[in-house]
């Protein structure tokens, strides 16, 4: 798995379809794909939005997360992942839980992923390779 991280509106899905431009990728933008999409395990799986996804669903942070790793399990997959855990933190307290969700998950995820690169206005930084932590 390899995630491209950054703030809103950094470049990220410009820089994954520029990387992508000559292979076949199903994308999910705010969901998750069903049963019938996971068919085409041969594309590579390409899920953005998990915080919109986060924030529609209603489930526990524990089911959250379980449906997101039973969805990338054995699947060639990058996430493109939204950091919201930096700012002002909100007041309304569901923005909160959504905002500490989102920052578990992503823990959970880049634990697990092989490379890691932050994208900071269209430039990429590697923050984890292969074989590294």
């Amino acid at each position: 798995m390899h995630i491209y991280i950054g703030g809103a509106h950094n470049g990220k899905r410009a820089y994954v379809k520029k990387r992508l431009a000559s292979r076949e990728s199903e994308w999910f933008d705010g969901n998750l794909p069903d049963g019938r999409d996971a068919e085409n395990s041969d594309r590579v799986l390409v899920l953005a939005g998990l915080e919109k996804w986060l924030a529609t669903v209603d489930l526990s942070e524990e089911e959250a997360i379980a449906q997101v790793m039973e969805v990338i399990c054995n699947r060639e997959v990058i996430l493109i992942l939204t950091d919201i855990g930096r700012g002002i933190v909100p007041i309304d307290g569901k923005q909160r839980q959504l905002r500490d969700t989102c920052g578990r998950l992503y823990q959970r995820l880049i634990g697990e992923a092989e490379e890691v690169t932050r994208i900071w206005y269209g430039i990429p930084q590697n923050l984890k390779k292969r074989g590294e932590g």
